[in-house]
């Protein structure tokens, strides 16, 4: 009989731990060729593990040649001389299994290419250091600038809840969240036109808690991963972390191209993420049509998509409806959170799919973290329902209105032949692009010198095809800030772009030419 114990205090991950328990059992004889294992619900039940990390352990002994799965009868320890099974058009499972295209795939290539592909944005990541140093323009920050709160909201807000909510701030809540906070969340998205419940909201610690918890999730149901590019890497690095493979299609200023969609045809449903509204970086939001053919090729497929709404309520002029609206409950996820519209630092947000999807998530929540802080969940309560929430979001999208128009007056004046632009419907960014072939990673070093910062385009494509592309941000600089840091990178650009691009020595990151 086969103790299935692990040390849930050890630094060895508990997916390994529950494989080499498996191996010691075989070595030992407690475990024999042909034995069948437990299923993975009771195993999951049993270690008090999800059943995503007992499939990832099962899938390394598989790699190994020590189990075999058998479609509808389990798990089975192999015989030595056992082959490995086939499909009917001759071509081993293994090969169609470990496809990159899909969740799951463990081998030393993939591994590899994962971590490459990481490693990449950590080491970009460490060279902004260099743009701490006095006299430096930031045109990076996408964030709020904690500044811009009223001088007294943190006080009155606590003051508000704790006289409201008393002694019950002590107690924790339902890894779902309080239901008065989920109900006005609800209540909003139904004053948008969406009929959501309570039963529909997730509260979560910020929105990529979110996307991790639907990554871990993903990771029972395998579905392919695709993210449009370029976007926040915090993403696609969560998706990478939890073992997905992750395809990438390009983004333009209306929303993913369809064709690269398409190509990826074939291969069963997808989870795709996307960022419909004032795009990071891009600033734009998803275009009509892009928003039909997703909503289309989602229906076709049987995909889910995650609809990635934090820069929502700061937009201006008409916003498009969710994607939400015109999809099945079960195949749109929405994520959002107060990260972008009021502070960074509170952590709070919330998941919107349906009611049955929702409870799969709080279960997985219930193993991460149990619940949200019940003092953040009511502080967030009380800055919605006191008005707080839509009078700072009116307040802040209006000045960063002014900002933004700033920033484009002086891209139009002073930035030379043979850059562009994109021109933001919301939010904190545009996307400038460089003529082909020359590095932004390049001329961030060059624009360090000239006194102004940006966001090199590799921070937001793993795959490195918006080398030649600078996020610029208006969030934390006013308008005189604005108009003297634009043409600081206009100069630098100017001067930059006057040599051939290969004399920077990183013209070809990623294999982008």
């Amino acid at each position: 009989m086969v103790a299935y114990t692990i040390d849930k205090e050890s630094d060895i991950p508990l997916y390994i731990q529950i494989r080499d328990l498996i191996q010691e059992a075989i070595r030992k004889g407690e475990l024999n060729p042909g034995d069948r294992l437990p299923p993975v619900s009771w195993l999951a039940r049993e270690i008090g593990v999800t059943q995503a990390t007992v499939r990832r352990a099962l899938q390394d002994l598989s790699d190994a040649g020590q189990t075999s799965c058998q479609v509808g009868r389990g798990t089975f320890i192999r015989k030595p001389e056992e082959e490995e099974p086939r499909g009917v058009d001759g071509r081993e499972t293994l090969e169609r299994t470990h496809s990159p295209a899909r969740g799951g795939d463990h081998s030393p290539l993939e591994f590899a290419a994962r971590r490459l592909r990481m490693g990449v944005g950590t080491a970009l990541r460490d060279i902004m250091i260099l743009a701490d140093k006095p006299g430096i323009i930031h045109l990076t920050k996408g964030v709020p600038d904690p500044s811009l709160l009223p001088a007294d909201f943190l006080a009155e807000v606590t003051r508000e809840t704790m006289a409201r909510d008393g002694m019950s701030l002590l107690e924790t809540t339902d890894p779902l969240g309080r239901y008065d906070l989920r109900a006005e969340i609800a209540r909003r998205y139904a004053a948008q036109g969406l009929a959501v419940s309570a039963d529909q909201v997730l509260i979560t610690n910020g929105s990529l808690q979110g996307v991790t918890l639907l990554s871990q999730e993903n990771r029972e149901f395998g579905k392919r991963v695709i993210c449009e590019t370029p976007c926040f890497r915090g993403i696609t690095d969560t998706f990478g972390a939890m073992g997905h493979w992750v395809e990438t299609i390009t983004r333009d200023s209306s929303g993913p191209l369809p064709e690269q969609l398409h190509q990826l045809a074939g291969i069963g449903p997808s989870l795709l993420y996307l960022c419909p509204y004032a795009h990071n970086p891009m600033g734009t939001h998803l275009g009509a049509e892009r928003r039909s053919m997703l909503v289309e090729w989602a229906k076709k497929t049987g995909s889910t998509i995650i609809a990635d709404e934090l820069f929502r309520d700061l937009c201006w002029d008409e916003v498009p409806p969710s994607l939400l609206k015109d999809l099945p409950a079960e195949q749109a996820v929405i994520v959002n959170s107060f990260s972008k519209a009021v502070m960074t630092g509170m952590r709070f947000g919330w998941i919107v799919s349906s009611a049955r999807h929702v409870q799969q998530l709080a279960q997985l929540k219930r193993l991460n973290d149990h619940s949200c802080p019940t003092l953040i969940q009511g502080m967030a309560l009380t800055i919605l329902q006191s008005g707080r929430y839509d009078e700072h979001n009116r307040r802040m999208a209006a000045m960063y209105r002014v900002r933004r128009d700033a920033m484009l007056r002086a891209l139009q004046r002073y930035m030379p032949e043979g850059t562009s632009w994109t021109r933001p419907e919301g939010g904190f960014s545009l996307l400038v692009e460089l003529p082909r072939g020359y590095s932004s990673v390049a001329l961030f070093l060059f624009a360090i010198d000239k006194g102004v910062s940006f966001l090199p385009g590799p921070l937001f494509d793993i795959d490195q095809r918006f080398v030649n592309c600078c996020r610029v941000g208006y969030a934390w600089s006013n308008e005189a800030e604005i108009k003297e840091g634009i043409e600081l990178l206009a100069s630098a650009i100017e001067e930059f772009i006057s040599r051939p691009p290969g004399e920077s020595g990183l013209s070809g990151l990623g294999s982008y030419q």
